[in-house]
């Protein structure tokens, strides 16, 4: 296996602490000797990755092929992807259809009209750079329309109810 070819995880009980799960592609990143640097992309979070040094024995070569420009892309930002890399995906606590109180007083929710201790719904919990999307809308008691539906940073929020 060469730099940059897409691999599949083909046995993870050596990486169940890293998170990753058994059919997980990644892209080699370096060769080392009966192992290989892979790097995995959280499916639960976009924009978050991991990089894992895994051995031979447990991922296979993928057909698929990285187009030119994208691997171009990774090459020229792979340093600084490889000083920031943690080796596990983090995973997201918050799941569809949660409960969650905002917990911060921040113009990035309040000029929607949230604001600290209100609560919504999550709609989406398949994050994006650990943002997810909750509904804050409601009706009030004169039957009035009220909130919104945003993306929220998961660490400002608390789970209420599951």
């Amino acid at each position: 296996m060469k730099k940059l070819e897409i691999v599949r995880l083909i046995d993870d009980k050596l990486y169940q602490k890293n998170n990753l799960k058994k059919d997980m592609r990644g892209i080699v990143i370096e060769e080392k000797m009966g192992s290989f640097s892979v790097l995995f992309f959280n499916p639960q979070n976009i924009g978050n990755y991991a990089i894992v040094n895994i051995f031979a024995k447990d991922i296979v070569l993928e057909k698929e092929k990285l187009p030119d420009e994208i691997q171009k892309e990774i090459w020229v930002k792979l340093g600084n992807v490889l000083s920031k890399a943690p080796n596990y995906l983090e995973p997201v606590q918050i799941k569809n259809y949660d409960i969650v109180e905002l917990i911060v007083e921040d113009l990035k929710y309040t000029r929607f009209g949230i604001h600290k201790g209100d609560k919504g719904c999550v709609m989406d919990a398949k994050a994006v750079q650990n943002y997810i999307e909750v509904d804050f809308s409601g009706i009030n008691d004169n039957r009035e329309f009220y909130g919104d539906c945003i993306s929220v940073k998961i660490e400002d929020l608390k789970v209420v109810i599951k």
